[in-house]
């Protein structure tokens, strides 16, 4: 079984991750065409295989303002694509599709987001499609209402289907131009669903992929085991099956992340923003920003592959070790989600 698959070899998922990657990497890299912007770290939802329900920080929420002086120094500088996504859920946003509309009007070419889909009802979503929002793809990652409980912490699974249909029969009506997408992230008890997973509800999507549960830059390293036990054991995987073909992040190279607060990070999945590089400076080019002491310095680890120290090497080696945040700065910090955390240890117990 491999760790990544698409419902079509040559389909929109395969061509993208191929358009936007950078093949000549060097320390100094150009200003990338596209950005993921991090609207809120707040979620509705408690997946089993993410980090967002133990996460200390704190939700916050990007100021507008900054978030549009983010973008007008980006688009002079070469951004055209943006994904308002990262650690949340966008939809937590109430008003989403302002930041939509801000980004269409200072002349974005694409944006596009990843929801769980359990609060995008269809008048949420046309007022992202009338500001001008070009994509969705929905996060559903179990093929029955018993599993996506397990998976999701909340029984969410018919709300989410009747929002995919309400849209879905929306755009078709209208003739839109809106493109649907969905990801799954197979765990032990969701694997055997995805066939039937994709016979059902592949006429709604454009393009499906299928990744296997992760450890997210080694936060979730004993759940990612745990959750998918069986399915290492079946194919054989060693710790270090990937040291042989390491290849740098394409991360660093061929996005701009972009935090709630107002920072630079090195990765999506950043949630405690151990790998922010710097505060967004409204008085500094975007290039210089892209490539100050810290993201350089980070970019020559992944070149040379010496990765010890650093929360990379846990995602690329499928490791747990100690590391550095790679600057100093402070940010605040919240209390556990006492539900959340109880929740999630009760459904891992399911797994045993």
């Amino acid at each position: 079984m491999r760790k990544k698959f698409y419902i079509k070899k040559n389909g929109y998922f395969k061509k993208r991750f191929d358009q936007f990657k950078v093949l000549e990497k060097k320390e100094i890299a150009v200003v990338p065409k596209n950005a993921l912007i991090e609207l809120t770290n707040a979620c509705n939802h408690s997946c089993i295989f993410c980090f967002n329900p133990e996460m200390k920080r704190k939700i916050s929420y990007l100021d507008i303002k900054l978030y549009e002086n983010f973008l007008g120094k980006c688009i002079g500088e070469g951004l055209e694509e943006i994904g308002l996504y990262s650690t949340g859920e966008p939809f937590m946003i109430k008003n989403l599709h302002k930041y939509i509309g801000s980004a269409k009007k200072l002349g974005i070419k694409r944006v596009y987001i990843t929801s769980n889909g359990s609060l995008a009802s269809l008048d949420k979503v046309k007022k992202c499609i009338n500001a001008g929002l070009d994509s969705i793809k929905f996060s559903i990652n179990a093929g029955s209402k018993e599993t996506y409980k397990i998976v999701h912490g909340y029984d969410d699974w018919e709300k989410v289907i009747r929002n995919v249909n309400n849209i879905y029969k929306y755009k078709v009506q209208n003739k839109l131009d809106l493109q649907l997408l969905c990801s799954f992230v197979y765990t032990d008890v969701t694997i055997d669903e995805i066939d039937n997973f994709k016979n059902k509800f592949s006429k709604f999507f454009e393009d499906m992929f299928f990744s296997k549960a992760g450890n997210q830059a080694g936060r979730t390293y004993k759940r990612s085991k745990t959750i998918t036990q069986k399915i290492n054991q079946n194919c054989n995987i060693t710790e270090n099956s990937e040291e042989k073909k390491f290849k740098p992040c394409d991360m660093i190279w061929d996005k701009i992340h972009f935090t709630a607060e107002g920072y630079l990070t090195a990765c999506c999945v950043d949630y405690e923003n151990d790998l922010v590089y710097s505060k967004y400076n409204v008085n500094e080019n975007i290039f210089d920003q892209f490539n100050n002491k810290k993201i350089k310095g980070l970019r020559k680890k992944h070149l040379k592959n010496k990765l010890d120290g650093t929360m990379c090497k846990n995602c690329l080696y499928n490791t747990s070790d100690s590391f550095e945040s790679l600057s100093n700065y402070k940010f605040e910090k919240s209390n556990f989600n006492k539900k959340k955390i109880n929740s999630l240890n009760s459904r891992l117990k399911k797994y045993n």
